[in-house]
């Protein structure tokens, strides 16, 4: 039976508040090539619009790596879905979208655009592209693609209002005709035509591009408005994909369903949907995929093998988008999954237990992993029955049409219908690879790239869906399909909220990107940085620009200013997105100096999992010690014997390596501790001989 998690979409969560916008008629700059280039620089701004922020707080923003100031939103909701791609590039030059500040008591649905020719180094941004067509400012989502010669920007404006239908929304988009820096944007245009479906949300857009320079559009949109006899929202995925590019000119094939959710995902209700929204990619040789995270309906699911948890459904082109798979290794259903057992077998008891115990040690009550015989008393088992991937994920596919997800994984609980985001240190972002996932014999390799139990326990603002608050974002080298990034933003708390202190300072948590890279295709992971590592500012909603080099990440990200509450009256229900919001981009190179200097000071106590594994006789374990103190890492057998001790002894702050030789040790599975600072984190190896 399965255990359904019912949990509310965070862009639908948010609906009831980014709609509450103000009308207003501004005068259009795109034709006229109006241009407002930003020199400021990031730290003058932050001084003198964050000054106030706390008399506290620090009055100058220093991120660790160089941070450019593109522009302000009313509020932050036009980057809180992960399944957007605000930033592109194409060489030197880079496009972003996003929505646009023009005034506290105008809307907050405005279109900017910003575009750089010179690496990210200055910006120059279009405004209010939506101002004169159509004209409401109702704009949401926007998305940029740095379409070979032609910058193009999408997103979705909100016509409800005007069509009598709750949640109605059409899918627009621009594009500089005169090409990079061009300043002579088209008048917003429909994507697809007057037939499309109603109520479009969530746009992913992709570009891809062919050998002799033909250029691909691929944009999946989600719906909000079809129901069934039940009235229940449906979240079918379509499909929007451009039909010629040509001197600026883009048109659109009709929009075409390539995820049906009503027939084949669980069903949703008045309060949300376990269906996620869709994300495509598409590489240079035409393979790419689609994909969104849910569950089989009740009446599929006795049907398929090994898929009851809530996973990733995709499926496959191999024609830069024109046609798409519609059978899968599993004859029952229309759709590629990947198989629970993946998880199971490379997260549950090597990352999560599937079990964990509360009991007494002394005058405490602690929840540990394994029974040790030290416990006065066994207050309870606790069973974790499965694990749920998370509903805002990103997908790359790379230069081999390899496919990566990067993800959210969570125990679910007992209690039908729960999930346990801070049971363990192991809840927090995966990453997955296959390097042809809709083979018969398709193998992933799952990977754990961050923790985030830490910043899930506390609440996001007011608000107790902190994990729905938080997306990672990926991106791989377009010189070496081995090399990937991870991109996400996560807390260190260190201001709790109380009755007597119900300021907007609550949601100061440190929240501050960090970046991950990894030179095997997520195999194992480089130790993360933290590249904005601003204890007085939040960094929230980061996003990472799909096509990196071996050596460039580029993300855009946003600060909130707690000073200027933007989106209603109360604060009390807030979150940082209904602040202003400032739009940064940064480049993070990995050659810097700097870069090492932060590297050698983990940001927190981490144990990897050894590699190989399994092994025969040597492996490697990897850690990170973010406090210098005692530590001892300890090798066990089933049994709970120890039967190596491989450290007991201090150590400094930092990144440690350590060989494991089994030579003398038995074939079987072994679990290895590293303990230090109050803290212990246990992995599971296997010896195979």
């Amino acid at each position: 039976m399965k255990r359904f998690v019912i949990a509310t979409l965070v862009a639908v969560l948010l609906l009831s508040s980014v709609f509450a916008d103000q009308k207003a008629n501004l005068p259009i700059n795109h034709k006229d090539k109006v241009e407002r280039v930003i020199k400021e620089t990031g730290r003058e701004i932050y001084s003198e619009q964050l000054s106030k922020t706390t008399a506290k707080s620090a009055s100058v923003y220093d991120p660790a790596f160089t941070a450019v100031l593109i522009d302000s939103s009313k509020n932050g909701f036009g980057l809180v879905s992960g399944v957007t791609n605000p930033i592109s590039h194409s060489g030197n030059t880079f496009v972003m979208a996003y929505r646009q500040w023009i005034g506290i008591e105008e809307s907050s649905g405005a279109v900017g655009m910003a575009y750089s020719l010179d690496n990210g180094q200055a910006w120059t941004n279009q405004s209010n592209l939506n101002a004169t067509s159509p004209g409401e400012l109702t704009a949401r989502y926007p998305s940029a693609i740095g379409a070979g010669d032609y910058p193009f920007i999408c997103w979705t404006e909100y016509t409800g209002d005007n069509s009598g239908i709750e949640n109605d929304a059409d899918p627009l988009y621009v594009v500089d005709m005169l090409g990079w820096g061009g300043g002579y944007l088209t008048n917003p245009l429909l994507i697809g035509s007057s037939a499309n479906p109603e109520a479009m949300w969530m746009g992913c857009p992709n570009y891809s591009e062919e050998l002799n320079g033909t250029g691909h559009i691929n944009i999946t949109y989600t719906t909000w408005r079809e129901f069934d006899e039940n009235d229940v929202s449906s979240h079918n995925i379509y499909l929007y994909r451009s039909t010629g590019i040509s001197m600026g000119s883009v048109s659109f094939a009709p929009a075409v369903k390539v995820l049906d959710a009503l027939t084949y995902f669980e069903e949703g209700s008045a309060d949300g949907s376990t269906t996620s929204d869709a994300m495509v990619a598409i590489a240079d040789n035409g393979i790419g995929y689609l994909a969104n995270v849910a569950y089989w309906r009740s009446d599929i699911d006795t049907l398929v093998e090994d898929n009851e948890y809530h996973t990733f459904k995709f499926r496959k082109t191999t024609d830069y988008g024109a046609t798409w798979s519609s059978t899968s290794f599993d004859s029952d259903v229309p759709y590629y999954y990947v198989e629970d057992h993946y998880f199971d077998d490379n997260i549950f008891d090597t990352y999560i237990p599937s079990q964990q115990f509360e009991v007494v040690v002394g005058a405490d009550t602690l929840i540990v992993d394994d029974l040790s015989g030290s416990e006065d008393a066994v207050l309870d088992t606790i069973n974790y029955p499965g694990l749920f991937i998370g509903y805002d994920n990103d997908l790359v596919v790379d230069a081999n049409g390899g496919v990566h997800f990067m993800c959210l994984v969570i125990p679910e609980a007992e209690s039908s219908g729960y999930v346990q985001p801070t049971a363990h240190n192991g809840c927090g972002f995966y990453h997955l690879y296959c390097a042809n996932p809709a083979s018969e014999t398709a193998t992933w390799e799952v990977s754990f790239v961050t923790s985030m139990q830490n910043t899930w326990r506390f609440n996001y603002g007011h608000s107790d869906r902190s994990w729905q608050s938080f997306f990672p974002a990926m991106a791989t080298s377009k010189d070496d399909p081995n090399i990937i990034y991870a991109v996400y933003p996560k807390g260190d708390i260190y201001k709790a909220w109380s009755e007597e202190d119900q300021d907007t300072m609550l949601y100061k948590r440190s929240y501050d990107v960090f970046v991950r890279r990894s030179l095997d295709a997520g195999q194992t992971w480089q130790t993360e940085i933290n590249v904005t590592n601003t204890p007085d500012f939040d960094e929230i909603c980061a996003h990472a620009d799909p096509d990196a080099t071996n050596d460039h990440v580029y993300l855009i990200y946003q600060v909130p200013d707690y000073s200027t509450h933007t989106v209603d009256d109360d604060t009390l229900d807030a979150v940082p997105e209904d602040y202003k919001n400032l739009l940064y981009f940064m480049d993070v190179h990995y050659d810097l100096t700097d870069v090492e200097d932060i590297v050698d000071i983990p940001a927190e106590f981490e144990l990897e999992q050894n590699y190989p594994n399994p092994f025969n006789p040597i492996t490697t374990i990897a850690f990170d010690i973010h406090q210098a103190g005692e530590y001892s890492l300890d090798v066990y057998n089933t049994l709970g014997r120890k039967v190596k001790t491989l450290i007991n002894d201090y150590k400094g702050a930092g990144h440690y390596e350590i060989e494991l030789d089994g030579s003398s040790m038995s074939s079987g599975i072994y679990f290895y501790s590293l303990t230090g600072d109050n803290v212990t984190i246990t992995r599971k190896s296997v010896l195979l001989k």
